[in-house]
């Protein structure tokens, strides 16, 4: 299996948040989420479970995504305290993952090895399978959830990669007007990019979306780009990195202490209407390599 390949985990949440613009027919989502999201989503899944039974493979209904640890809990809240805890060890999150492996509270995403499962009953499942049914199994869940996410819309996406590009058009319309579009927010994104250009940060935007990122972006390619070539240092070729992601972690908290409290509610509660655990890309995990 492919990173391109939609984790199990998160097949719910793709269903969920593509379906809830449905009844405006546009790819902008509703502000108001519906009325009981938990019984539509295992609605979704005994439908998805269904499906996938008659494409001839078992799929457990997933009701609730995972909780994420305490640590990004604290991380992602907005409290100083919290935050401040969280990134004096683990900086943004990016060399943690390299570091402190075992802590599960890093943002770059892992493969589980060959016959790992975890909690995750769907991946008993594909581990039982011989690998020439494992890429059938996958496909299969592919066209479940398109089909149904089509049948819901009334739209008719080709594949789950156009599904993704939806799915990242309607968030972003929402990040738009409810975050770069409030006030407040742009006030204390002014102030934070300026207290950033004077401890030497590179700022190329202060809208509020771009500002909460701007000091982490440059990790997050960095790591980005070992990842891709395969180039994970190990934990002590890692330490040094997590010492310069500690140091501008630390600076931007210190630069964003009236902007986080705020900021990080709102975007929180943006991401759970969507259907997704706050702080996605976090807790992305993939189930076979």
């Amino acid at each position: 299996m492919t990173n391109s390949r939609v984790p199990l985990v998160v097949a719910a949440a793709l269903l969920a948040a593509l379906t809830g613009c449905a009844s405006s027919g546009g790819t902008e989502a509703s502000a108001a989420p519906s009325a009981d999201p938990a019984n539509k989503q295992r609605e979704q899944q005994a439908q998805l479970a269904t499906c996938m039974k008659g494409k001839g493979f078992t799929y457990h209904p997933m009701v609730s995504m995972p909780e994420p640890p305490e640590a990004i809990k604290q991380e992602m809240s907005g409290d100083y305290q919290g935050m401040k805890k969280y990134r004096e060890k683990y900086g943004f999150g990016f060399a943690a993952s390299l570091v402190y492996p075992n802590d599960g509270v890093g943002r770059m995403s892992r493969s589980m090895a060959e016959g790992e499962t975890g909690d995750d009953p769907n991946a008993k499942v594909i581990n039982g399978l011989p690998k020439p049914q494992r890429e059938a199994y996958f496909n299969a869940m592919s066209a479940c959830t398109l089909d149904m996410i089509n049948k819901a819309t009334g739209k008719r996406m080709k594949s789950m990669e156009e599904v993704g590009k939806a799915q990242s058009e309607m968030l972003k319309q929402i990040i738009s007007r409810e975050i770069d579009g409030d006030p407040k927010l742009v006030e204390l994104a002014g102030a934070f990019g300026d207290c950033l250009k004077a401890k030497g940060y590179r700022v190329t935007s202060q809208s509020p979306s771009e500002i909460a990122r701007s000091t982490e972006g440059p990790f997050m390619e960095e790591f980005g780009k070992l990842a891709a070539a395969g180039k994970n240092p190990s934990p002590a070729q890692a330490r040094p990195l997590l010492q310069r992601e500690i140091k501008a972690a630390l600076d931007d908290l210190e630069c964003g202490k009236d902007f986080h409290p705020v900021y990080r509610p709102k975007v929180n509660a943006v991401y759970e209407r969507a259907q997704f655990l706050p702080g996605v890309g976090m807790m992305s995990v993939t189930v076979v390599k």
